[in-house]
């Protein structure tokens, strides 16, 4: 078993003919896109350029170095992507229509690029949440907002490839770029729905409730639905969800730690299933009973209370975060002790009785787990009793 970076090295010389897009594949592309190619790449779908160029031009931007891009995100990212964009299987993609937006009110982060393929289809990946504040406020406004901005750009995205396009599209993104590709493959044109070949959510988040899951669109994409979550997932366990997805094998044990999809385990290019773990169990139903107990009151007093945090750190990214962490801190409580008592009170309120639910969900785990303990118990006296018993 390894991770996505050794399948790139171990499959990264075999074409797309030879070994058709994988598991493996939509763990590397997704990981590779945190990578900023929107300074370098246009935005158009009307002009192309290989992926291995585009790195080179990529890297050429960013003066020569492997310089980290994030405070959270794998620091060796930049060697990885080009030791992967320098591999047969990937060189020869050609990367289109790299979007970016970023704005401050109300908070975007958003970003898509699509990479042709050498036999004419092609894959659209999201991005998750980069190194932004802003990102970080928007993923939050997922838990408080029915939709985000990132929602109806990756509906117009996924329109405008469909439109100037040929050939079938393979959908990816990881954490907030999973559930906007979730997301924009339930509301996109008919038309571009049915060129869908696959769809990859890796632990994205669900959303504000059931109801994208009873629709036809979702029935229509499930035979075509990858949604990979860690066996200790904490994010792909917030909000309403689906329960058709599978479990990866993770090198973490830490529910957040597991959230990056290098840990993720792999055999042969697909992904080492297991079951979920306790951990991940209760995670998902302590957040459920939290979401469903708090009322729009609390969801705007929190929306209000993050966007003062997030106004008194006075940082663009977690890294600026980090360099003046105490003076970003006093300007967040500062902040937030000029928002309005009421609202104060009714954020704290919105999380009252977390504990109870803890306790709750670790409770309903354990019965849940008896009858399984219980059938594995009997499985074992059988193995050791006597054949003709």
């Amino acid at each position: 078993m390894a991770g996505s970076q050794a399948f790139v090295k171990e499959y990264g010389d075999i074409s797309f003919d030879e070994f058709p897009f994988c598991d493996g594949d939509n763990l590397a592309l997704c990981s590779m896109f945190y990578m900023p190619f929107e300074n370098v790449v246009s935005d158009s779908f009307d002009e192309s350029i290989r992926l291995d160029e585009a790195f080179e031009k990529l890297f050429e931007f960013r003066g020569g170095e492997h310089k980290a891009i994030g405070l959270l995100i794998n620091p060796e990212l930049s060697k990885n992507t080009q030791y992967m964009t320098s591999r047969p299987r990937y060189s020869c993609l050609k990367m289109t229509g790299v979007r970016s937006v970023y704005e401050h009110d109300p908070a975007v982060q958003f970003a898509a690029c699509t990479l042709i393929m050498p036999d004419g289809d092609n894959i659209i990946i999201f991005r998750g949440t980069d190194d932004s504040i802003t990102g970080w406020k928007e993923d939050l406004d997922i838990y408080t907002k029915k939709s985000i901005p990132s929602h109806t750009l990756a509906v117009d995205y996924i329109n405008e490839a469909a439109e100037k396009l040929d050939g079938k599209f393979i959908i990816l993104g990881h954490s907030k770029g999973g559930n906007v590709a979730l997301y924009g493959a339930l509301k996109c044109s008919e038309e571009a729905r049915s060129r869908i070949k696959e769809l990859y959510n890796n632990d994205g988040p669900g959303f504000f409730d059931h109801s994208m899951f009873r629709s036809d669109a979702y029935s229509e994409l499930l035979p075509r639905y990858h949604h990979i979550i860690p066996d200790s997932s904490f994010v792909g366990m917030l909000l309403a969800h689906d329960d058709d997805y599978k479990a990866v094998k993770s090198n973490k044990l830490i529910g957040v730690m597991q959230h990056d999809m290098g840990t993720w385990q792999l055999k042969d290019g697909n992904i080492v299933e297991r079951s979920i773990s306790r951990a991940g169990r209760i995670t998902d139903i302590t957040v459920s009973n939290i979401i469903s107990h708090i009322n729009d009151n609390q969801r705007q007093s929190i929306d209000t209370v993050v966007s003062a945090v997030v106004t008194g750190l006075g940082q663009e990214t977690l890294l600026d975060f980090s360099k003046n962490a105490v003076k970003a801190i006093y300007g967040a409580v500062k902040a937030v002790k000029g928002v309005d008592k009421e609202t104060r009170n009714e954020f704290k309120s919105s999380f009252k009785g977390t504990i109870k639910f803890i306790f709750d969900a670790s409770r309903e785990v354990t019965r849940e787990r008896i009858p399984l303990a219980v059938g594995r118990v009997k499985t074992l006296v059988k193995s050791f009793a006597p054949a003709n018993a």
